[in-house]
């Protein structure tokens, strides 16, 4: 029951994600009274404000430890997952207008989404939700085994000097970084899986639509206008697309240099940490798993709407256009060439988010492995 509301026949597009984006701070509602907007705000500030102290005690930590490099090299690699998912959020609420401009688009574009989308939609934030945290809590219970600090950071009290300071320090931690940082890069990630999935489905289905367009003098009229429907359809889902990937594109571009210097460093590290370090060497496959989960799921995503927006060029040409009129074949031909010119994902211009872009991450990480792997040996 608990559950019951993600999965309702009769939700909207996004309300599961624009329901966690607002347990988070990141989605004020437009219905809210000047004192709910002013408390909301100062729900926000003060997320904003935690996500910071954790980023910089775990800065100045870093920096206290910089003579043991493995130490040192480890509180680099959890500190720049807190600088992805800070530097996130802070590109999202700039460009947030600009995503409630688009979802207000969508919602009121009249495309149909069917049922499993829509619980698609809902599993995936909370099956990630679940995975992350379940990754992050793994990790963590194993440095309280070992009274241990999960991450070595700046306390203004000795967390080693008893145990109340170490649970102490600990739940600074949490706190800091839990829902400031990982739920709400979750959050994030969530409304973009879900409008790429969004655009997905209604390329898919343009391109049935168009192979089941079989004209006859009869159904003259009624072709055209559906074909004409269809040529409009195309163009709001191309400018949604690009309004997609110009509102993300610095949010692509933190996320593939983060996983980018993610896979460097636990390169270094596991070729120079010792291994009875078993501490230092979870929290590296932790975090680098995360990471990686991550750069898959917008990887996975950009590379199907790039093969789903290519794929309406071929379903055009695999309709029955031989028995249409010449006008319509040329209005299919101009379909046909816009078609061929996939839409993407770009990560500032730099790369597509593609299975392509993936690929050669891991295979670059593997490389510098590899290189540092032989010189130590």
């Amino acid at each position: 029951m608990a559950f019951a509301g993600f999965f309702s026949r009769r939700q909207d597009y996004f309300d599961v994600n624009l329901k966690y984006l607002f347990y988070v701070g990141l989605w004020p509602r437009e219905d809210f009274s000047r004192s709910q907007v002013i408390l909301y705000k100062t729900y926000e500030i003060i997320l904003h404000i935690l996500s910071l102290i954790y980023v910089v005690t775990t800065s100045i930590g870093t920096y206290q430890n910089k003579q043991d490099v493995a130490i040192f090299l480890s509180n680099l690699d959890k500190t720049l997952v807190a600088y992805n998912f800070v530097l996130k959020v802070i590109v999202f609420v700039v460009k947030r207008k600009h995503v409630e401009k688009l979802i207000k688009e969508i919602a009121t574009s009249g495309d149909r989404i069917s049922y499993n989308q829509k619980r698609l939609m809902a599993l995936h934030v909370i099956i990630i939700t679940i995975v992350t945290t379940a990754i992050i809590g793994a990790f963590s219970l194993l440095a309280l085994f070992k009274m241990e600090m999960i991450v070595e950071a700046w306390m203004p009290f000795d967390p080693h000097k008893n145990i109340i300071n170490y649970f102490l320090a600990t739940q600074i931690l949490v706190i800091t970084f839990i829902v400031p940082c990982s739920f709400r890069s979750i959050a994030m990630q969530g409304i973009v899986s879900s409008i790429v999935m969004y655009l997905c489905e209604q390329f898919i289905d343009l391109q049935n639509k168009i192979k089941a367009l079989d004209y006859s003098k009869a159904n003259d009229l009624s072709m055209r206008i559906e074909f004409k429907e269809i040529v409009k359809k195309h163009m709001r889902l191309m400018r949604f697309s690009k309004l997609l990937s110009t509102t993300f594109k610095e949010f692509f571009l933190v996320q593939n240099l983060a996983v980018s210097v993610e896979m460097c460093l636990n390169a270094m590290m596991v070729t120079m940490v010792d291994r009875e370090q078993k501490t230092l060497l979870a929290s590296f496959i932790a975090f680098l798993i995360i990471a990686l989960i991550n750069a898959y799921i917008y990887c996975y995503l950009g590379n199907e709407m790039i093969v789903q927006s290519e794929g309406i060029a071929l379903a055009a040409y695999e309709a029955p256009w031989t028995s249409w009129p010449p006008d319509m074949q040329k209005d299919l031909l101009i379909v046909i060439r816009v078609a061929q010119k996939p839409l993407s994902l770009s990560a500032g211009g730099v790369v597509t988010m593609s299975m392509k872009a993936y690929s050669q991450a891991l295979y670059n990480g593997y490389s510098i492995f590899a290189v540092l792997n032989d010189a130590v040996d």
